[in-house]
């Protein structure tokens, strides 16, 4: 393993959302990996950012129902586990998945420009949360943080490639009137 100052860029893979049972497993949301693809994973981080991270190991993986848990090596309990709520998994840059060209990973919208079909710009997302119904973007604004609803109505197109998300929001969500 490469020593820190030669890693690669990290790139996340899943976060850490619930602690199941008390034996320290954890459920995670998985950014395009399956459960099997865990179970080969070496080369683990988990933190809050590419800057703060420590290596993890895998212990076991389990599916339930169309959910990933996970058990972390030395991560025997809920004691242990609980603080680790919210982490992120990462992996470096070169080990990461390859997505079909028209794919992207959640955290490859981080940073993006949020404008709409006429190229007026309203902020740039800095944060993505997974509701039961639909994912939802945080985008910074110049009046403060936006909430915009991940879904086709609202969504029109990602254009990678310019690191930009062309939206179509609804009437009053980034005037202040939502705010």
């Amino acid at each position: 393993m490469k020593t820190d100052g030669q890693r690669q860029p990290l790139r996340a893979v899943a976060q850490i959302r619930k602690i199941f049972g008390v034996r320290g497993e954890m459920k995670i949301e998985s950014y395009a990996r399956s459960a099997e693809e865990f179970e080969q994973l070496d080369g683990l981080f988990m933190g809050t950012n590419e800057q703060d991270v420590v290596p993890c190991t895998i212990e076991s993986v389990k599916m339930r129902g169309s959910e990933i848990y996970l058990k972390l090596k030395g991560v025997d309990d809920k004691t242990a586990a609980d603080p680790l709520r919210g982490l992120y998994l990462m992996v470096e840059e070169s080990r990461k998945k390859k997505l079909a060209e028209d794919k992207f990973y959640i955290d490859d919208l981080i940073g993006c420009s949020v404008k709409d079909e006429q190229g007026r710009l309203y902020g740039t997302i800095t944060a993505i949360e997974e509701y039961p119904a639909h994912q939802i973007y945080t985008v910074r604004t110049k009046r403060g943080p936006v909430m915009l609803p991940a879904v086709r109505e609202f969504i029109l197109r990602i254009e990678m490639e310019k690191r930009t998300v062309i939206i179509r929001p609804p009437a009053g969500l980034f005037d202040g009137e939502m705010l």
